[in-house]
C-alpha cells in the first residue's frame, strides 16, 4: 500500500497530511497521550496491532515512501509559479513576479497570524475564563481542527468546487500546525500568551533554604494595568475627585485622613498614585492525601487605591505579588530575600516613578496601608503574635488583663511612630524587654521606606466586628432568648432556617443552625453568612422583637456599624461614634462578662482609626479573601502540588491576560440580558406620560428594554431597590424601585417607582415606606447607592434597611 493513498488516520479516522510526516505529525500531536494507543499499520497487510507509539513508529519508517513521496509536495501557502500567470506576460521582469509572489504570502502570513492570536484568545476565555486544567487545550485544537475540515469539505461541495483543491488543504493544513503548535504544552501556550497579550512571567526566588518563591514584577504589571482601555483615565477622574475633599467635613479617602496628609510621598508629589497592600496566609489541601496534606501558602495582593469604589470592588481589580510557602517566612534568613525585591521595585517606583501612556513625566506609586488580619499584620509589624496575654493591641498600650475594664480611649496610651522606634531600639539592645511593649522585633517590611507599622496597618473591620463582635452578640441575644423562653432553642432554628431571606441575601444565607449552637451561643460559617444573619434578626424575630431582654446592645451596635461602615463618613460624626462605643462596651461587659475577648477592645479605636485611615470600608479583608477562592480552585483543577507557587502564580498570571482583554477588567461594556422589542404606547399611561416628556423618546417610538444589565460594574435588576434621593439635613433616604430598564438613542433609562418614607423603625433598624404613585426616569448616575437592597414585606408593611449611614457627597 502506498502513501499516497492513505488519507484517514486509523485512530480517529480524520483526514491526514498524506506524506510520511505529516502522519506521523498527527499521531504525535493527537494521540501521543492515549492512554489506550492501539492501531493497525496502514502500509502493509498485516493484522498486528500496535499498543505503543513509539514501536509503531519505529515499524512505519522501515517501509520505503520514495514511490509516494514525489506525489506531494510539502505544503505551502505560496501556490505554484504558474499561478501568477508568469508564462504569458514577457514584459514583467523577474523582480516584479518575486515581488507579488511575497505580497501574497504576507498577506496570507497575515491572516495566519490573525487567527493565531484568535485562537490564543479564545483557550484564555475557556480555559482561564472557566478555570479549567491545561490540559483541555489538546483536546479543544482536535476538535477544532476536525470542525474546520468538516466544514471546508462540506462549504466546498456546496459551491462546487473539488473536495481536494490544493489551496483549500493546504491553508486547512496550515491552521492546523498553527493550532497544534500553540496546544502542544504549557511553554508553547505561554510564549503565545507573552506575544499577544502581555503576559508577564512570575520571578523565581531561590530562598537560602532551598525552597522557592515566586513574585510579579510590579513595573510590568502596573505598566500592563494602565495600557488598558479607560483605566488611566479612570484613575485620575477618581485622583481629582479625592482632592476636592481636603480639609472638608467629609472624609471620602484614605488620602483625606491625617496618615494620608503625612505620608512622606504622597505630601510632595501631586503626580502620585497610591498602592493598598494585602497579606494573608492561604490552605491548600492535596485531594489525594487529605488534610494530613495541607500546603500553607502566603500571598500578598495589591490594588490601585485610588480606584472608584465600585470598580475596586471587584476581584479583577486584586492582583497578586508575591507567593510562597508559609514555613519560609519562619527562617530570618528567608525573610530578608522574599521581600528584597518588592522593596525594590517599590523604593524605585517612589523615587524614580513609571513613564505611563501618553505621558511624558513620570507617575509615582507608593504603598497607602497593608491590610491583614490581627495575625499577619502584628507578624509583618513586628509586634507580638499572642492575644491572650500582655500587650496585644498594636494601637495602644494596655495589658490583656485589663482591656475588659477599659472603655474609653482617653484611659490608654496611645502608640505613635517615635514611641515604637524608641521601643524597637531599646528591644534590640535588650531582648529580654519585648514582653514590655508588645514587639518581638524589627518588621521584615522595614526596607520599603513609606512603611511603617504604626501608620500602614488599618484595622479590619471583617475579622473585628463582622466575625468578632456581631457573632458574639448575636450567639448572646439568641441564648437570652431561649433562656428567657420565648421560644424553645427547637423553635428558634426553626425560625432562622426557615426564614425567606430576600434576594440579594440569598447569596448569605446563614448555615442551618442546630439546637447544640443555640445553648453554647456559637454561630458558625463565613463572615458575610455571619453578617446576614446578624442583620436580619429583627425580620426573623419580628414579633418578639419587643420582649428581648437587652435588644438595646442590638441598637447600639446596629448605630455603630453605620458610621463604620459609611462609604464617606463625616468628621462631625466621629465624636457620636466615641460615645456610642464607650457605652456599648461598658454595657456589654456588665451584661456578658464571659463572652468578652480582645476584638472588642480593638473596637475602642475605631473612631479614631477613622480619622487616621478614612473609610475603613475600603480597608476591609473581604474582597481580598474572596480572591483565596479562585487560588484554591486553580490549585484544585491543575491537580499538580510539586511547585504549588509556581503553578498558582503562573495561572493567576494568565487569568490576568484574559482580564486584561475586551475590556473585562473595568467591565466598560454594557452587559445585559436579553434584549426585547418594546412600542412606548403598550406602557400604562403613566409610564407614557413620562416617557413623552423625556426628549430621548418620541410618541409611538419602540425601545428596547431588558431585565438585568451591568454597568460601570454595578448590577442594575428589575425589580431591585436603590436609595433615589436624600432629604434635609438629617439626609433621609428616599427609596425606588426599578420597574423598567429601557434602552434608546443608545442610551440606557431607568423607570424608577418611588416609595415614600414613612418613619424610621429603631428596634428594628430600618425604614418603613409604602408605594406612592409617582414614576421618573433615572440614569445610572443618579442612583445615591450603588448597590441594591432587599425589601421585605411583614404584618402589611413594607421594610427595608441600609446597612450604613449615607451623605450625600457632590
Amino acid at each position: 500500500m502506498s502513501i499516497s493513498n492513505l488519507q484517514k488516520c486509523t485512530i480517529c479516522l480524520s483526514n491526514v497530511d498524506r506524506t510520511t510526516h505529516g502522519y506521523l505529525r498527527h499521531l504525535r500531536q493527537v494521540h501521543g497521550n492515549d492512554h489506550l494507543f492501539n492501531t493497525s499499520c496502514p502500509l502493509c497487510d498485516s493484522n498486528f496491532i500496535y499498543t505503543n507509539l513509539k514501536s509503531f513508529i519505529n515499524h512505519f519508517r522501515k517501509h520505503d515512501f520514495n514511490s509516494s513521496g514525489q506525489d506531494h509536495s510539502s505544503l505551502s501557502l505560496a501556490p505554484p509559479f504558474n499561478d501568477f500567470n508568469l508564462d504569458n506576460h514577457d514584459d514583467t521582469d523577474d523582480s516584479q513576479q518575486i515581488q507579488q509572489a511575497s505580497v501574497w504570502q504576507s498577506e496570507h502570513h497575515g491572516a495566519l497570524d490573525e487567527i493565531r492570536k484568535f485562537y490564543v484568545k479564545m483557550l484564555l476565555k475557556v480555559r482561564e475564563g472557566h478555570v479549567l486544567p491545561g490540559n483541555i487545550m489538546k483536546t479543544m485544537a482536535l476538535s477544532i481542527t476536525c470542525l474546520l475540515e468538516n466544514f471546508s469539505y462540506y462549504l466546498l461541495s456546496k459551491l462546487n468546487i473539488n473536495v481536494d483543491n490544493v489551496i483549500s488543504y493546504n491553508f486547512n493544513n496550515d491552521i492546523e500546525k498553527k493550532i497544534f503548535e500553540i496546544s502542544r504544552n504549557e511553554d508553547s501556550f505561554i510564549a503565545a500568551c507573552q506575544s499577544y497579550f502581555k503576559f508577564v512571567k512570575p520571578k523565581e526566588i531561590l530562598l537560602p533554604t532551598g525552597s522557592k518563591a515566586y513574585y510579579i514584577p510590579l513595573h510590568q504589571l502596573l505598566k500592563n494595568l494602565f495600557e488598558t482601555q479607560g483605566f488611566y483615565d479612570c484613575v485620575k477622574q477618581e485622583k481629582e475627585l479625592i482632592s476636592q475633599f481636603h480639609g472638608q467635613d467629609i472624609i471620602y479617602h484614605y488620602q483625606n485622613a491625617e496618615f494620608g496628609r503625612q505620608h512622606p510621598v504622597l505630601q510632595h508629589k501631586t503626580n502620585c498614585f497610591s498602592l493598598q497592600l494585602y497579606s494573608d496566609d492561604l490552605g491548600v489541601v492535596n485531594p489525594l492525601m487529605g488534610k494530613n496534606a495541607i500546603h500553607k501558602l502566603t500571598t500578598f495582593y495589591f490594588s490601585i487605591d485610588d480606584l472608584p469604589a465600585r470598580h475596586n470592588s471587584s476581584l479583577s481589580a486584586v492582583h497578586l505579588l508575591l507567593l510562597y510557602y508559609k514555613k519560609d517566612f519562619d527562617d530570618e534568613k528567608n525573610r530578608k530575600v522574599l521581600f528584597a525585591q518588592l522593596s525594590k521595585d517599590l523604593n524605585s517606583l517612589e523615587e524614580d516613578g513609571l513613564i505611563l501612556p501618553g505621558d511624558k513625566n513620570p507617575t509615582y506609586f507608593t504603598i497607602s496601608t497593608l491590610c491583614a488580619d490581627n495575625l499577619s499584620a502584628h507578624e509583618l509589624g513586628g509586634f507580638t503574635k499572642t492575644f491572650t496575654s500582655g500587650y496585644c493591641c498594636r494601637y495602644c498600650f494596655t495589658n490583656h488583663k485589663d482591656m475588659k475594664y477599659i472603655y474609653k480611649e482617653t484611659q490608654t496610651s496611645i502608640r505613635t511612630s517615635a514611641s515604637y522606634d524608641l521601643q524597637l531600639q531599646h528591644i534590640q539592645t535588650v531582648p529580654s524587654d519585648k514582653s514590655l511593649y508588645g514587639i518581638n522585633d524589627l518588621s521584615p517590611l522595614s526596607s520599603i521606606s513609606s512603611f511603617h507599622p504604626i501608620m500602614s496597618l488599618p484595622p479590619d473591620l471583617m475579622h473585628d466586628v463582622m466575625e468578632g463582635v456581631m457573632p458574639k452578640l448575636t450567639g448572646c441575644l439568641l441564648h437570652v432568648i431561649v433562656s428567657s423562653r420565648l421560644h424553645t432553642c427547637s423553635q428558634v432554628c426553626q425560625m432562622i432556617n426557615k426564614f425567606n431571606f430576600g434576594n440579594n441575601d440569598k447569596r448569605n444565607r446563614p448555615v442551618a443552625f442546630k439546637e447544640k449552637d443555640i445553648s453554647e451561643g456559637n454561630v458558625r460559617g463565613k463572615a458575610m453568612e455571619k453578617y446576614c444573619l446578624f442583620l436580619n434578626l429583627p425580620f426573623i424575630f419580628y414579633e418578639i422583637i419587643d420582649k428581648i431582654p437587652y435588644w438595646f446592645l442590638y441598637e447600639l451596635l446596629r448605630e455603630i456599624w453605620d458610621i463604620l461602615y459609611a462609604d464617606h463618613p463625616r468628621k462631625s460624626w466621629l465624636s457620636t461614634l466615641e460615645v456610642l462605643i464607650q457605652e456599648f462596651l461598658q454595657l456589654f461587659q456588665t451584661i456578658f462578662p464571659e463572652n468578652f475577648v480582645p476584638k472588642f477592645h480593638f473596637l475602642l479605636h475605631a473612631a479614631r482609626n477613622t480619622a487616621k485611615y478614612g473609610p475603613l470600608k475600603r480597608q476591609m479583608n473581604l474582597r481580598y479573601e474572596a480572591k483565596h477562592h479562585l487560588l484554591k480552585q486553580m490549585s484544585n483543577r491543575c491537580n499538580n502540588f510539586i511547585n504549588l507557587p509556581y503553578t498558582i502564580s503562573k495561572r493567576i498570571q494568565l487569568r490576568q491576560c484574559y482580564e486584561l482583554i475586551d475590556e473585562n477588567l473595568l467591565k466598560l461594556n454594557n452587559i445585559s440580558g436579553t434584549i426585547r422589542k418594546r412600542r412606548t404606547t403598550s406602557f400604562n399611561l403613566s409610564i407614557q406620560n413620562i416617557l413623552f416628556n423625556d426628549r430621548l423618546f418620541a410618541h409611538r417610538d419602540v425601545v428596547h428594554i431588558v431585565k438585568w444589565i451591568i454597568m460601570d460594574n454595578i448590577k442594575f435588576k428589575v425589580g431591585d431597590f436603590f436609595v433615589g434621593f436624600l432629604l434635609g439635613g438629617e439626609e433621609i433616604p428616599i427609596f425606588v424601585k426599578i420597574k423598567y430598564i429601557l434602552n434608546m438613542s443608545e442610551q440606557w433609562k431607568f423607570v424608577v417607582q418611588c416609595f415614600d418614607t414613612v418613619t424610621f423603625k429603631q428596634n428594628l433598624w430600618c425604614f418603613e415606606i409604602k408605594p406612592s404613585n409617582n414614576n421618573l426616569i433615572f440614569s445610572k448616575n443618579d442612583f445615591i447607592s450603588h448597590k441594591s437592597e432587599d425589601c421585605y414585606y411583614i404584618d402589611n408593611s413594607y421594610f427595608i434597611r441600609v446597612p450604613y449611614r449615607l451623605t450625600a457627597v457632590e
